[in-house]
Formats: structure tokens, C-alpha cells, sequence
């Protein structure tokens, strides 16, 4: 399932950069696994690969059904949330270690919240997308982005919704089946302003999978090549400066230019199916566990209970035309080599 910004409680988003498709030694690959490989690659592992640049396409569109909610101001009731994410992301290879990203990304959440109540109607994000991978060496990779952008429900924030979350992750690739993860998010609205978290994916075999981090912890079993069956969680938050006139539209004049922490969790099975290589539809069905609206400066929390939801992705990866990289061997590096991906 593809990743989701920003962070929940404790969670962290985490880039995974590990080796890609885990396979054992080409005296032990099966059939089966060389199969899966042909139909489903590793995203990450071709991000690496190919020409000097490519492009990478993101939409995902979401429903979440009526669920109990406090609406403040002595209310209660059943709202309803649409969700859409869009999210462009171009890459190039440079100075032969470094994968630089730059793209553009616009999420909508939308509630059916009535008049009065101080759960707003929508929370919008729309951020430039600024990130660098690096890999020193096979066992170590490095990523690093910064998502600076407009973090508001476009109600005439104007500058006062500008914010530029960071995010940091470290993958230590310890074999073929088995890395870790460690890394941290920096967001100066946030009531903890760092946040930070482990994780793990472990290769059981060639049917089962294990991906223990966030903000999208799941099981995986290969149902085929190009399908795989999923079970697990997704994690999502964010924090949005509200307008300079909410609260005095819900009768709470002190809500006015309000930072908001928004949070939620789902919980349910999916899939992934590779329509082709490097074309993916991702779907999860299951229950919203639950979602909270907190005012942080001003001690209202809203709290709501869980409801069904539906999530559709769409993912892609798209290499530009060119001659193939060429990695040379570290011991044969030369300024030349590295002066070649500038």
C-alpha cells in the first residue's frame, strides 16, 4: 500500500530503502520467486536501476462511512470523510550515490460535519515534495525529505499555513531477508515537535512477509506473481493551522488561527495486484478504528469512535528514455565515474 504523510501518536513515517525484492542465492531461486520478480519488481529496487531519471505517479482515493463523532459544543453525531491524495514525484541519479526527488503533492480530507460544529469541514495540504536517498554502501541507505507546503482547511490562513515537516530515515540492511529501520519526524506545529520509531521487514519465505514500521504495518502473503494479500494498519495524522475567522463561525472566538492535530487508524486485509510491472492497484477495505481532532493550544480534543472504510491507490513508476546506469565497482571509482551522474 503506498505510504501515507505525516504521523499518528507516536508513529513515525518511515522510507523503507531496503534491497527491494528479497530473493536467495540465484543456487536456490525458485521458479516461483524469479516469477514474481518478473511480474511484480520492487519499486525501490528499480528507482535505483535503469535510466538516469524517472517518474513516479500516486493517487488514492478513500471513503469512510458514518462514524460516531463529538462535534463539540455539546454535540455528537455521524459524520461522513472523503479522502484524496495526489502525488507527482520526478528523480534523477547524481554524483553516483545520490537519488535526488522533487514533486508536487495535494491532499483532501473532507467531513460532513453541520453548521456549528468545530470539526471543520475540510483539511487540505499542498506541498512541494523535497527528497534525497543515498546509498554509501549495500547495507546502508539514508533518506531524508522535506515537505514544505500549505497545511490548512483554505479558509484564509494565507502565510499563517506554511509549514516544512522533515523527515529522516536510516535501513540497515542486515541480509537478504531481514533490515531495519530507525528514524524521526520534525514538525514545529505538532504538540511533540520530534517523533521517532523502530521497525523491521522480515522475508519469511517465498510466500510471507513481514513489514513492522510505520505508518503502514502489515502482513504479506504472495497469492501469485502479481497478487499479494495483505493484513494491517494505516497509521495516519497531520497537524493544519485552521482560518482567522473558524472559531468565530463555530462561536469559540479563541479557536481563530487554531493549530489542529488530526489522527486516525484503520485496521483491515487488502490487496496489491501488478496490472503490469511497476503498475500497481492497491485496495484495503476494514474499519476505522477511530479519529481525533486536537486543538492543542487550546485544550479541546474531539474524540470519535470507528466506521467502515474503502481505500483505492493507484502507483506507477515510469523510467525516461536513456542508456542504462553503469555502477562501476567501489574500488575502481574514479572522478570521472562520479562526475558522469552530475
Amino acid at each position: 500500500m503506498p505510504l501515507n504523510r505525516g504521523f499518528l501518536g507516536l508513529s513515525l513515517f518511515l522510507v523503507v530503502l531496503g534491497a527491494g525484492s528479497v530473493h536467495a542465492d540465484k543456487s536456490d531461486t525458485t521458479s516461483y520467486q524469479e516469477e514474481s520478480q518478473a511480474q511484480s519488481p520492487s519499486f525501490q529496487k528499480n528507482r535505483w536501476t535503469g535510466a538516469l531519471g524517472a517518474y513516479e505517479t500516486n493517487v488514492q482515493f478513500d471513503s469512510v462511512g458514518g462514524a460516531s463523532q463529538n462535534l463539540g459544543n455539546g454535540q455528537n453525531g455521524q459524520i461522513k470523510e472523503q479522502y484524496l491524495d495526489l502525488h507527482q514525484t520526478f528523480m534523477r541519479h547524481t554524483l553516483l550515490i545520490f537519488l535526488a526527488q522533487a514533486g508536487l503533492e495535494y491532499q483532501h480530507q473532507g467531513f460532513d460535519s453541520p453548521p456549528g460544529a468545530l470539526v471543520p469541514n475540510r483539511l487540505d495540504t499542498l506541498n512541494v515534495d523535497i527528497a534525497v536517498d543515498t546509498q554509501w554502501s549495500k547495507k546502508d541507505l539514508l533518506h531524508i525529505e522535506g515537505r514544505p507546503g500549505l497545511y490548512t482547511d483554505f479558509q484564509g490562513s494565507g502565510g499563517n499555513a506554511l509549514n516544512a515537516p522533515i523527515d529522516v530515515g536510516y535501513t540497515r540492511v542486515v541480509s537478504d531477508s531481514f533490515q531495519w529501520v530507525l528514524g524521526f519526524n520534525f514538525n514545529s506545529w505538532r504538540s511533540s515537535r520530534f517523533l521517532g520509531a523502530p521497525g523491521f521487514r522480515w522475508q519469511i519465505n517465498d510466500r510471507w512477509k513481514v513489514k513492522a514500521y510505520m505508518p503502514t504495518p502489515d502482513i504479506e502473503y504472495s497469492a501469485r506473481p502479481n497478487l499479494t494479500l495483505t493484513l494491517g494498519g494505516d497509521f495516519r495524522g497531520e497537524s493544519y493551522r485552521l482560518g482567522p475567522h473558524f472559531g468565530d463561525s463555530v462561536g469559540q472566538p479563541g479557536l481563530n488561527n487554531a493549530l489542529l492535530d488530526y489522527r486516525e487508524i484503520r485496521i483491515g486485509p487488502g490487496f496489491s495486484w501488478n496490472v503490469r510491472p511497476l503498475i500497481e492497484i492497491n485496495f484495503m477495505v476494514g474499519y476505522m478504528e477511530g479519529r481525533q481532532f486536537d486543538f492543542q493550544n487550546n485544550g479541546i480534543v474531539l474524540d470519535g469512535s470507528g466506521g467502515p472504510f474503502v481505500s483505492v491507490a493507484v502507483h506507477a513508476l515510469f523510467k525516461f528514455h536513456g542508456a542504462p546506469l553503469v555502477i562501476p565497482e567501489r574500488n575502481n571509482v574514479s572522478i570521472h565515474n562520479i562526475l558522469s551522474y552530475f
